[in-house]
């Protein structure tokens, strides 16, 4: 939070950011949570990207917004782990994921 917040005024931004939330709203509730510095909401926001769409890289800065250390260190952990396979590749393996991968011509 840039500056501190009247803490009703906090508790209403929160309760609409949930009631955003919980309507489908999530990108305004996402806002809603960064403004107010709602920890909790910005890891429910990253849970729905990473778990329900499957968007480590976007759910990786809602964490990162309310410092969630568990699940940054898992994220971390699996971009580790693509970018060695893919610089230990060999020659055989890339050729075959080459000839696999759609055209985009």
């Amino acid at each position: 939070m840039a500056r501190e917040m009247d803490p009703k005024k906090r508790a209403e931004l929160v309760r609409m950011g949930n009631q955003l939330y919980n309507s489908g709203d999530i990108e305004t509730a996402a806002q809603v949570y960064k403004a107010t510095g709602y920890r909790d909401g910005l890891i429910r926001v990253g849970d729905y990207f990473y778990f329900e769409k499957q968007q480590p890289l976007r759910a990786y800065g809602y964490y990162r917004q309310a410092n969630h250390e568990k699940m940054l260190n898992r994220i971390s952990s699996g971009f580790v782990f693509a970018l060695k396979m893919w610089l230990w590749e060999t020659p055989e393996e890339k050729a075959a994921r080459e000839k696999s991968a759609p055209d985009k011509g």
